[in-house]
This record gives structure tokens, sequence and C-alpha cells, in this order.
């Protein structure tokens, strides 16, 4: 389904119908059709040099909306070594707004706790979101290029997101649709080691994944914005 739905709207944003910065300008707008997102965001010390992107990424995907209780909720967190929950799942705008406004990257810290950030969701999703809402979670990262070096550190991220995707029938529990945008390095290493290590990384956030149609470049957020925005109007 989501496969299907992304096919068409890759054709529009190659075609240029879809800017962050016209995003951010639009009148806010309320959603048609229910949903709720937590987005994830990389602030490890591997990621400094994309905060514009990341920022850039964060705005398109929020500044279109006026959220509901009822049909628009949104969460942020941010990670580095473990996670900090930044905006729990709120129906507020003006809280939304602030807690963007407020965003700052710490002193460097080289590391990339995912599996953390993805528990945190998970948990959010369980304590806040609405039963038989739509739930989406939006992992902005480089893939941990710390732990693929190393050679481990990076599996809890499988196992935790397979948790979130799958959902617990049993406890009532729903499924997530994971989202997951690569902002590191696009260009090749000349170094061997290097690049596959890049390649490791960029194959882990397709991996997350829920589908190869759920993974993007950060050239290509606006997908993933025009998305988001045929939901809210039920399209």
């Amino acid at each position: 389904m989501y496969r299907t739905i992304l096919r068409p709207i890759f054709l529009l944003a190659v075609m240029g119908l879809v800017s962050g910065q016209l995003i951010a300008q639009q009148e806010r707008v309320q959603a048609s059709c229910p949903m709720n997102i937590v987005i994830a965001l990389d602030f490890s010390g591997s990621e400094r040099a994309y905060l514009d992107e990341i920022r850039t990424v964060l705005l398109a995907l929020t500044s279109s909306y006026e959220l509901s209780e009822t049909n628009l909720k949104i969460g942020i967190i941010t990670f580095n070594r473990g996670a900090q929950r930044i905006l729990p799942l709120t129906g507020e705008t003006h809280k939304l707004d602030a807690a963007i406004e407020e965003l700052r990257i710490p002193t460097t810290v080289y590391a990339t706790d995912i599996h953390s950030a993805i528990e945190m969701a998970n948990e959010e999703f369980r304590l806040r979101s609405i039963v038989g809402v739509p739930k989406f979670f939006v992992l902005v990262s480089d893939g941990d290029p710390h732990a693929h070096s190393r050679g481990y550190g990076f599996q809890e991220d499988l196992v935790n997101i397979d948790l979130l995707k799958a959902g617990d029938p049993d406890n009532e529990v729903e499924p997530v649709h994971v989202f997951t945008l690569y902002t590191g390095r696009l260009s090749p290493f000349q170094n061997r080691f290097s690049e596959e290590v890049r390649r490791a990384s960029i194959r882990h956030m397709q991996t997350m994944a829920s589908d190869p149609g759920s993974f993007f470049f950060y050239e290509q957020y606006p997908l993933l914005v025009e998305y988001f925005e045929r939901i809210a109007h039920c399209l």
C-alpha cells in the first residue's frame, strides 16, 4: 500500500511541485484525516555538518499543520548517547513551535544510540497516541557509522525497530510504520574501509524502514513531506 502511494508522489516531486521553503511559508491547515507522528533526530557528532539539513527536514514536516489532539499529534526525540524526549506527542501547536525554536545540538558526542530513540518512540506511542489512529515514526540519521566501523553496536537498533513495526496485538499495541531519512555523506570515500562503513550505514537505514519505498536520501525529503500531506488530506 505505502509503496503504491509513493510512486506517483515521486513523479510529482521530480517535477518540482514540492519545496521545503514554500512549505515553511504556507498557512497552517488542519489535517482532515488523523495521524500520530514521532520524529527522531540524530544529534551525534557525525551529524554536526548536517544540522541545516536536519532542521530543514524538521520544519518541512511540521510547519504546514495546525496540531489537534484528535487529528494530528507530533512528538520529537533527539539522540546521541541515549535519547532525549524534546516534545512528548502533543496536539498543541505552540508547544511544537517552542520545542523546535529551542533545539540546540549539545557538545560533540560521538555516540549514535538509535536503539534508545526507537525505544522512547515506542513508549510515546504506547502512552500518548490514540488507538485506531495511523502511527508513523520518522528517523533522521546518518545510520551510525561509529558502530559500523567497529562491526557491532547496531544490532539492538534492528531488534527495537522490529518491535515498533510489529506492535503487540495481544496487549493492544498497534504497529507503527517507519520512515528513515539518511542525512550523512553522499559522496564516496577514496579510502576503502571508510567507504564500506558509509555504505553499511546507508544499508542500515534502508533495513530499518518499513519497506524500500519508505527510505529516503536527504534530497528526497520532499517526497516524505508530500506523503504526509496526502495522508492528512485523506488522499
